[in-house]
């Protein structure tokens, strides 16, 4: 059985490390938010999802437009070597929640439970990666600002939940431009 915490710590890990990778390697640019998004799951297979990171440098804006929180306009829109990294464990996901089911009626019931777990998991991920960025133990170019968020466009009227989820409240106040975002997507 999948267990969470370890699961959660091994994505923290890997998270952290890939980002103190690219910090290291861009000292001229400054970071200002990591998100994950392009998350994948169907009846057969829960696959990673794409760690993504940005630089104030690379924001766009064109008629009232940012890509400030899009990470697929991201600069560094997939960060391969977290998700590689954690592949071992969403094969054990796949084997755990969605082998056993033996007909259509278990492999949603299977999935469903999986899909929740896993985004409950992931915004447990982000609130800590979020902490160890601004406690200065990611890098020291990293801003007191920076956040970790999920930003899954895809999921339509979900998008909204997970920021909410993925981002302590008292987090969201000190990154207004996240927030203005977030009241953008409730609003949509």
């Amino acid at each position: 059985m999948v267990v969470w915490q370890a699961f959660e710590a091994a994505w923290h890990d890997s998270g952290c490390h890939a980002l103190a990778g690219l910090a290291t390697a861009c000292p001229g640019e400054r970071l200002y938010a990591a998100a994950f998004h392009l998350f994948y799951a169907d009846g057969t297979v829960i696959l990673p999802p794409a760690l993504a990171a940005n630089s104030e440098t690379a924001v766009h804006h064109n008629d009232g437009y940012s890509t400030r929180f899009t990470p697929p306009e991201w600069r560094w829109d997939v960060l391969d070597a977290a998700s590689d990294a954690m592949r071992p464990w969403y094969q054990r996901l796949t084997e755990e929640y969605l082998a056993p089911a033996t007909d259509d009626a278990e492999r949603d019931l299977a999935l469903e439970s999986l899909w929740t777990a896993h985004d409950a998991a992931m915004a447990r991920v982000c609130k800590a990666m979020t902490t160890t960025a601004r406690l200065g133990g990611i890098h020291s170019s990293l801003p007191a600002t920076f956040v970790v968020v999920i930003l899954e466009g895809q999921r339509g009227d979900e998008e909204a939940d997970l920021i909410r989820a993925s981002v302590d409240p008292l987090v969201l106040t000190t990154v207004p431009e996240l927030a203005e975002h977030l009241r953008e997507t409730e609003e949509a």
